[in-house]
């Protein structure tokens, strides 16, 4: 219009008026000159009798511009009423059948509306016709074509109309540059056209002729322009809109709406309900037109699954067909295709292909059969009759164009239900071999290349001959107003696809001029059809071309965009206005189709992809590959968001079903949801998921922050839930690279789902709910689900429908639809999270009941609360709550000597009042009295100041539970560090036992301490007393006594805390069936060191060989703290199912620290630094070590130590067991079988075997003097525990039996007499103990000592004799006579079990004397004070490090000894076990630690002692052992198998010794664990709180190994990071999941965590030689593309080298290309370490070069396997004492910024 002359704008009879700036300067006669008057004010057509109906007759201005031939003379105007809000005006001529589109709308029979909405008159004030429609609650004029240009002709209608405001959406499909509408002259086209998005004015892909306009007020219309022609929309700034169509008839559709959301409803419910995508579309997707091969399209996936990134598509583009041909693949390059789709979506991937409708026409029926059944079927698209070109190349009068295949193509005409046929006939055949889940349908506007062009640009160079489609002349194609579709090309209406003249239809009735738009809309439904009927389920249609009610069939996407931010920012508007036209399944290629992406624009379009409805990355064959897992950080930053699209897909679905169901949008601007806040109407840079999730995208090139408007409403930060204190306004948030600014709105409950790698997997997790309260604390939701890809579950009501109110703080869920439905089976509510809440709950309900299942964390910090684990089931109504006030019934203390049956089930009424407390006839429970009838008060109320803390004094209120009240309690807090608390009761009058360990408690106390202690305050005397710990920073409540129970008295101490979380772990040392604790139950363990073997599995809650107080938890927000009661007296605990702890005790004081971590292995190092760190093993003692009890003789030893050297197992200590005594007694040698054994070990010894030798703390008292001399020397040393001096005599005389042993306590063990106790507390005992062993190594030379039996054991205590007691001789057992410390008033549970269910059972008399103390207090300390003397010998003999291994121990002994898991079992419950026991000593500062190999007692089996010892190989410390009287079990007994897999796991071992080594020295210097739990890594990943079946070494190597019999496959969870399979180095697909991973009987499941570098050396026979093999390193690439690593280095064994500096410490660090190492401590020994095996594991593609210190490698210095990733280089003259540079160039596809 801008290039009209004045001449040519007169010559139409319109009016010059020129303007400035970009507006026209012709105009059409005003309505009084042009347009139409009203025949007659009322003619039979207007008279109709049918209600709703109307009619008028017009007449054309004889005045009226003739802008176009064919002007109409008379039209009939119809009204027809649908309702209060809807109605339709239709113009159309009388007498002539005009095209109108045959799209089916779902009108109701018009009707007369009973309180209208509208108002509609036809005529000005002048009497002209004009269509005025007013809006009756506010009488504003929303439709009004009194501005004039009214045109009807042949080929050019036109309606203008003013709008009731400047913010009209919609129309389209086009680019355009903002939600609102440019007002200022702007003509968008509206043309179905191979368009991408790009300038401003250009037609796109589809027609959308729908507009929305926003009126004052909030109210909201639409109007649609039903009509297939070509047409055009243009604005102005009055403000006013003109539409144009070049054919067809006037058919405007009203819909009038209280809002927006209510004008699109009406406007879907005309137009059909979008259609429900199946759920699996709703998760991520991947393309690219160009992978070319099968192996680069693997290789996407595998790079999208590997960087953890949720993906449930994956798409082939034409470039897996052959020859672009549709229904085919090409069977060189995609060879294998159909058997990769089938494999794939076993796992859960689904598949989607491409159909273009261009047919390759030239080929014969043999090579191209599709065409030949097409022709047959008489499909194509035709020229009209008698018109087709002279030469059309054999296809008669099929019109031929040329789009991707290598000929002329044909197109189907949908429009014939025998292409229907024919189309879905050819989708069936193509499902034979390709079973695809979903078409993709491109092209299908239709294109064409090059119509009207010389050639088509991508015509074969081989052609000699150019050709195109060319269109004769004619009014179809060269149109009188051919719209701007054509005019912005400068062009005609054909170009790019077929000419307007071709015809379709059942009888070539319809011209393509009219039908061109709907081209698309017409394919879609039969492929709809084929795809449901070919695979029996929902399916997926995805189509580029559009038209209104297109939604029903298919989704769509934005086109063929342009990696540009242009592009990013306008696809928001587009995914807005295709939820306006009804096809919300909407979204663009994310990263963009042409053109070169950048890793920042990548980065940005992943977070804002990740929430379009359709989540697809897809681009162009010339562009760069840009799926995501190609640069770090865009891997990083899609999943991040990825992970919190997949956990919000049950309210995306249930969107979804909205829109399906009742035309709601799913993607909405802001105004939707705030109609009345003006500032909200012209916002495009954030959009809304439902009413309730707010995105606002960083849409900007180096954005690290952005404006966000938040509408007058509460809103919450999604990732902390805070609530946003500024409303109403705009506020600028930071966004780096790394976040997506998303929050909630108040009001909305949001369905989640846990994650998982796709919707398959993830569709059986718990459910979860999102709960953003509003501001008067309530809000609500839904749920719709159903089984996820059936047809038409609406339709068959196969679906289920749960309401979810909330209303301060209580969840009500209510079963819409579906309760019997088997659908739901099963599903269950787990996860909630609710914002808002202002204080920490006590306790959950469901229905009023207090919900034991659940568990929970509250953030004070941001007043949000977090529900997990609740697993309440769906199926049915419930109410959820919480409360801040729960009575809490702590059980009563009733001692086990009470207990008829001597558990806690059997407690009775008249047991528990008899103990003062409180009987529930109901539940028959027993608890202790609330905190306002029982536990310690105030004395004063004073609390004073300390160094340290503060202190005050307490006193016992109500009626005493135990006697000997104290009556000065006192509790004092010190404030050791900022990390470290202790609170302490003790007694203000006379001193109490307290253990006597020493500590290392720092000076410095605390300055910023990370925690609070609370105590009432104000508090006078008699006030309730009660403490708790709270974490600054969270808020979260570390300990808390405010349940009560707080007891101190006597001889029985008891306190109860809530625990922040159930995941507790540690407490011992017990045999626990999990790692994490189990509190279902309220379970008891005692914790007394009992010479009891584990039994795991038998419902057997017993305490065993150690004492270990101390617990950690793993609080809900990935915190961790631990707790250490320290006390050596009998203790029992409680875990009650709060969750909540007691600790009871009967002696002492409660002493108790704290460490506040956060990160749980930080938590481990505070406590390992508190009770000193772990001792640092010889590096020998990291080899594998084989024992046995009942080897019988030195040549059976001897045997199988052959037996292993002979299978070439890797062996570096042997043992002794109590066979090699003679006797049975310490510090002998039995001659007879073990004759020669101090020779054969300095023979051993010389091929680098170590030995270790048991000893017993049992020594027989029985013998002369001359036959056995240690027990002589240690009465004279007085070395041994005793009776108390105020015995009775008979007593001593009967445990004497007649003989003369002064006051020595007796029992009996091993040896063959009566035995003496060394009292390792006595200073004499000590010395007697080190002599002894001082003696015994001038003749057995042994390198380490094993104590065993040190609870000490002792068999048969108050029984008749013991089970091992000599034939013949008279019974006799050690009776410990009635006392106050044999019989406390609380007997602990550890009594429960014993023959006599006495504390002594098994044990020493508890009245004894063991030094200056009562055994009393220090029985749990017998083996914690033998081992440090013992430990302390063997340096001084051997000169060396040594070894000492312990069965009992206590916190602190891992600065001295290792300890193994005691005498288990020959089964498969006891290997598995194992780990539990080995993960919880880690905890507990003995990291060096393993268990039986193969078990104990008991006969293994072939099977189980081969997976024994391969998992065995990865205990730190690994040792085969077993019991006499069992089949051999060394592992060369079974050569072949056990052999073989002890020979491949310990090689295995043994090359990562170093590493191991490593771990060890870090652990000794920083008191980390050597082998952890998963989630001591991964903190914030809940499923590895409860994994105990697979286990790291250190950070870096994760062990999964099979623990059930028979199995050869198992699943294995890896957490979100990159894992490397160790045997191939092949990168886990499936990071944040599990996975099937194969284990055949020869292999267990191993694999090396990314970002970590891996110490190794060769392995060899023993460590003596493996020590002077080459050293390597594996490097598993993190996914951030750097890795590290340490390596300590010493002499292996010489005594303090840490201490000393007598070592060497390498760092490696790999970054990108370039692996480097850094001493950073130099030591000779480095130099004589040859670095020379490289492992690099996850490397992208093979190395151009690799540079060693400079210097290129040749191609035979490294290898690399591309299918498992990985790179090997051998390096030549590089010693650890050298600084080592590796280059690895050209190994990535895209190198990245690493600063």
């Amino acid at each position: 219009m801008g290039q009209v002359t004045q001449e040519q704008c007169e010559t139409k009879g319109c009016v010059w008026m020129p303007t400035v700036g970009k507006g026209p300067s012709c105009f059409f006669p005003p309505p009084s000159l042009h347009g139409y008057s009203i025949l007659s004010p009322l003619t039979p057509e207007r008279a109709s009798s049918s209600p709703g109906l109307s009619s008028l007759t017009l007449k054309l201005k004889e005045t009226s511009a003739k802008v176009v031939e064919g002007m109409k003379e008379t039209l009939v105007v119809d009204m027809m009423e649908y309702g209060d809000e809807f109605f339709r005006i239709k113009v159309r001529v009388p007498g002539e059948e005009r095209f109108e589109a045959p799209v089916p709308l779902n009108l109701p029979s018009p009707t007369k509306p009973t309180s209208p909405a509208y108002n509609v008159t036809f005529e000005d004030d002048e009497g002209n016709f004009a269509i005025v429609v007013r809006r009756v609650v506010t009488n504003k004029v929303i439709f009004d074509t009194r501005i004039g240009g009214f045109t009807y002709a042949d080929q050019l209608l036109q309606v203008s109309t003013r709008l009731p405001g400047g913010y009209l959406y919609g129309l389209g499909e086009a680019h355009h540059a903002s939600l609102v509408h440019d007002l200022q002259y702007v003509t968008w086209p509206m043309f179905a056209r191979d368009q991408a998005p790009g300038e401003p004015g250009q037609n796109l892909y589809g027609v959308h002729p729908m507009y929305q306009v926003m009126e004052e007020g909030g109210y909201s219309h639409a109007v649609l322009w039903l009509n297939s022609n070509a047409m055009e929309a243009e604005t102005d700034p009055s403000p006013g809109l003109t539409m144009r169509a070049i054919g067809g008839i006037m058919d405007l559709y009203f819909f009038l709406g209280d809002t927006p959301s209510s004008a699109i409803k009406g406007y879907l419910g005309a137009v059909g309900f979008p259609m429900l995508p199946p759920y699996w579309a709703l998760g991520f997707q991947l393309c690219r037109y160009g992978y070319n091969t099968l192996d680069n399209l693997k290789a996407a996936v595998s790079r999208t699954r590997r960087n953890g990134l949720p993906q449930d598509v994956q798409y082939a583009d034409i470039d897996h067909m052959d020859r672009r041909m549709d229904f085919t693949y090409d069977k060189v390059s995609w060879a294998g295709l159909p058997d990769y789709i089938r494999e794939v979506k076993k796992t859960g991937l689904r598949f989607i292909i491409i159909l273009d409708p261009a047919i390759n026409a030239e080929l014969s029926e043999t090579e191209y059969p599709v065409h030949a059944r097409a022709l047959e079927k008489d499909v194509y698209i035709k020229w009209p009759e008698e018109q087709e070109p002279s030469e059309n190349y054999g296809a008669g009068d099929i019109m031929l164009g040329y789009v991707w295949p290598d000929n002329r193509t044909a197109f189907p005409d949908f429009f014939r239900n025998s292409t229907h046929v024919w189309w879905s006939d050819e989708i069936h055949l193509l499902y034979k071999d390709i079973e695809f889940d979903g078409l993709w349908i491109d092209m299908n506007e239709p294109a064409n290349f090059g119509t009207n062009e010389e050639r088509p640009w991508n015509w074969p160079e081989e052609f000699t001959e150019d050709w195109s489609l060319k269109c004769p002349p004619s009014n179809w194609d060269d149109p009188p107003f051919p719209t701007a579709a054509a005019t912005v090309w400068g062009k005609r209406l054909s170009d790019k696809t077929l000419c307007m003249v071709a015809r379709q239809g059942e009888e070539r009735e319809l011209l393509h001029y009219d039908v061109h738009n709907l081209y698309g809309w017409s394919q879609t439904p039969p492929t709809l059809r084929a795809l449901q009927n070919v695979t029996g389920r929902r399916g997926l249609v995805v189509s580029r071309s559009t038209f209104p009610s297109s939604g029903r069939w298919a989704g769509h996407w934005l086109g063929d965009n342009t990696a540009r931010w242009e592009d990013l920012r306008k696809s928001v508007i587009g995914m807005l206005e295709f939820n306006l036209f009804g096809l919300p399944y909407v979204g663009a290629d994310i990263c963009g189709f042409f053109g070169d992406t950048t890793e920042e624009l990548c980065q940005r379009w992943m977070q804002l992809g990740a929430f379009y409805p359709y989540s697809r990355n897809h681009n162009q064959a010339d562009a760069i590959d840009h799926d995501p897992g190609l640069w770090p950080s865009v891997a990083r930053s899609g999943r991040e968001a990825l992970e919190i699209r997949y956990l919000l897909l049950p309210y995306l679905y249930t969107l979804h079903y909205l829109a399906h169901s009742q035309g709601h949008t799913v993607i909405r601007p802001l105004f939707f949801e705030f109609p009345s806040t003006v500032s909200t109407w012209a916002i495009d840079d954030q959009f809304l998921w439902g009413s309730w999730l707010m995105v606002a995208p960083v849409v900007w090139q180096g954005a690290e922050s952005r404006e966000v408007y938040f509408p007058e409403a509460p809103w919450y930060d999604y990732y902390p839930g805070r609530s946003i204190q500024k409303v109403g306004e705009k506020v600028k948030v930071a966004a780096p690279l790394s976040y997506l600014p998303l929050y909630v709105r108040g009001g909305g409950v949001v369905a989640t789902q846990r994650i998982r790698s796709n919707t398959m997997l993830a569709r059986t997790e718990p459910l979860g709910l999102i709960i953003a309260p509003d501001w008067e604390g309530k809000a609500t939701g839904m749920l719709y689900w159903d089984e996820g890809e059936s047809i038409d579950p609406v339709d068959t009501k196969e679906f289920f429908i749960a309401d979810i109110t909330y209303d301060n703080e209580e969840v009500t869920w209510s079963v819409r639809e579906g309760e019997g439905w088997k659908g739901v089976a099963g599903l269950v509510m787990s996860d909630v999270r609710v914002f808002n809440v202002t204080s920490r709950p006590s306790h959950i309900t469901l229905d009023s009941k207090r919900w034991t299942h659940g568990d929970w964390h509250y953030d004070a910090s941001t007043q949000t609360l977090e529900l997990f684990d609740l697993s309440i089931p769906v199926n049915s109504d419930f109410i959820l709550s919480w409360g801040h006030q729960l009575e809490y019934n702590i059980p009563c203390p009733i001692s086990y000597a009470d207990l008829p049956r001597h558990d806690e089930a059997s407690v009775t009424k008249e047991i528990c009042e008899a103990r003062n407390c409180t009987w529930e006839d109901t539940a028959k429970t027993c608890s202790i009295p609330p905190p306002s009838d029982y536990g310690l008060v105030f004395a004063d109320g004073l609390i004073t100041e300390t160094e340290r803390g503060f202190r005050t004094h307490l006193r016992a209120h109500g009626k005493a539970l135990y006697p000997g009240q104290i009556e000065d309690v006192v509790f004092e807090v010190f404030k050791y560090g900022d990390r470290l608390l202790r609170v302490k009761f003790f007694d203000g009058f006379s001193p109490r036992f307290e253990p006597p360990v020493s500590l290392n408690l720092p000076d410095q106390g605390s300055t910023n301490p990370a925690y609070t202690v609370h105590v009432p305050t104000d508090a006078k005397a008699g006030d309730i007393f009660y403490f708790y710990v709270q974490r600054v920073d969270s808020g979260t409540i570390i300990f808390d006594t405010r349940l009560g129970g707080l007891t101190i008295t006597d001889q029985f101490l008891s306190i109860t805390s809530t625990l922040a979380s159930r995941n507790v772990y540690g407490l011992g040392e017990n045999t626990h069936d999990s790692f994490r604790h189990q509190l279902h139950d309220n379970p008891v363990w005692p914790i007394f060191s009992r010479d009891q073997g584990p039994v795991p599995g038998a419902g057997q809650r017993v305490n065993l060989y150690g004492s270990q107080p101390y617990y950690q938890v793993m609080e809900n927000d990935g915190n961790s703290h631990g707790i250490l009661l320290l006390n050596s007296n009998a203790i029992d605990y409680q875990l009650l199912d709060y969750p909540a702890i007691t600790f009871r005790t009967i002696g002492g004081v409660l002493d108790l620290y704290m460490v506040l971590g956060p990160e749980p292995e930080s938590v481990v190092a505070q406590y390992t630094s508190l009770i000193h760190r772990p001792v640092m093993p010889p590096y020998w003692a990291l080899g594998f070590q084989l024992c046995r009890y009942g080897y019988g003789s030195l040549q059976a030893l001897q045997a199988a130590v052959n037996r292993t050297r002979e299978a070439e197992i890797p062996h570096d200590v042997q043992y002794g067991d109590i066979d090699y005594m003679d006797r049975r007694m310490d510090f002998t040698v039995d001659p007879k079988n073990y004759g020669g054994l101090q020779d054969y070990i300095r023979e051993v010894k010389e091929g680098g075997l170590r030995f270790v030798v048991i000893l017993d703390p049992a020594i027989n008292a029985e013998l002369p003097a001359g036959e056995y001399e240690p027990h002589q020397r240690a009465v004279e040393m007085g070395a041994y525990i005793t009776w108390p001096d105020d015995t009775n005599a008979t007593t001593i005389e009967h445990n004497h039996a007649g003989g003369n042993h002064s006051n020595i306590m007796l029992g009996y063990v091993w040896p063959e007499n009566r035995t003496a106790f060394p009292s390792f507390l006595r200073v004499a005992g000590q010395e007697w103990w080190m002599d002894e062993i001082e003696r015994f190594y001038q003749d057995v030379q042994f390198d380490g000592l094993w104590i065993d039996m040190n609870e000490p054991a002792n068999f048969g205590t108050n029984e008749a004799k013991p089970f091992n007691w000599p034939e013949g001789v008279d019974d006799w057992a050690l009776s410990c006579p009635a006392s106050q410390w044999d019989d406390p008033p609380y007997v602990t549970k550890a009594a429960a079990a014993g023959p006599s269910h006495r504390m002594s059972d098994k044990t020493l008399c508890l009245s004894a004397q063991d030094g200056n103390f009562t055994h009393y207090d220090v029985h749990n300390l017998y083996g914690w004070a033998q081992t440090e003397p013992t430990y302390r010998v063997v340096q001084i003999v051997t000169g060396q490090r040594g070894l000492v291994v312990t069965r009992s121990t206590f916190p602190g002994s891992g600065q001295w000894s290792g300890h193994w898991l005691g005498d288990n079992r020959s089964n498969w419950t006891d290997m598995a076990h194992s780990i539990t026991g080995m993960l919880e000593f880690n905890l507990f500062g003995l990291p060096y630690v393993g268990a039986d190999i193969c078990g104990f007692f008991g006969n293994t089996t072939e099977e189980l002692c081969q997976r024994w010892m391969q998992l065995g190989a990865f205990y730190p410390y690994s040792r085969n052992h077993n019991a006499i009287g069992n089949v051999d079990q060394d592992p060369g007994m079974w050569p072949e198998t056990v052999g073989n897999a002890s020979k491949a796991a310990l090689e295995i071992r043994y090359r990562l010794l170093p590493y191991l080594y490593t771990l060890f020295y870090l652990a000794h210097v920083e008191g980390y664990t050597v082998v952890r739990p998963l989630h001591h890594e991964f903190p914030r990943d809940r499923r590895t709180l409860g994994i105990d079946d697979q286990f790291l070494w250190g950070s870096g190597f994760m062990v999964s190994p099979v623990l059930k019999e028979g199995q050869v496959e198992r699943q294995v969870y890896f957490p979100q990071d990159n894992w490397f399979d160790y045997y191939t180095g092949q990168p886990v697909e499936t990071p944040g999941d599990y996975s099937t991973i194969p284990a055949p009987l020869h292999t267990i499941p191993l694999h090396v965590r990314g970002s970590t570098i891996i110490p190794t050396q060769r392995p060899a026979n023993n460590t003596k030689f493996s020590r002077l093999e080459p050293m390597g390193v594996i490097v598993g690439i993190g996914r951030d593309r750097r890795a590290s690593g340490l390596l300590f280095w010493d002499d292996g064994e010489s005594i303090d080298t840490v201490e000393a500096g007598e070592y060497g410490l390498v760092g490696f660090e790999f970054v990108q290309t370039i692996l480097t190492s850094h001493i950073t401590k130099g030591h000779s020994l480095l130099d004589s370490l040859h670095l020379q095996d490289i492992e690099v594991l996850g490397v992208e593609r093979a190395p151009k070069a690799v540079i060693h210190n400079g210097a290129a490698l040749s191609s035979s210095s490294y290898d690399y396997d591309s299918k498992g990733m990985r790179l090997r280089v051998r390096l030549e003259k590089q010693t650890l004492g050298d600084l080592l540079t590796l280059e690895i160039q050209g190994i990535w596809q895209y190198e990245v910024d690493m600063g």
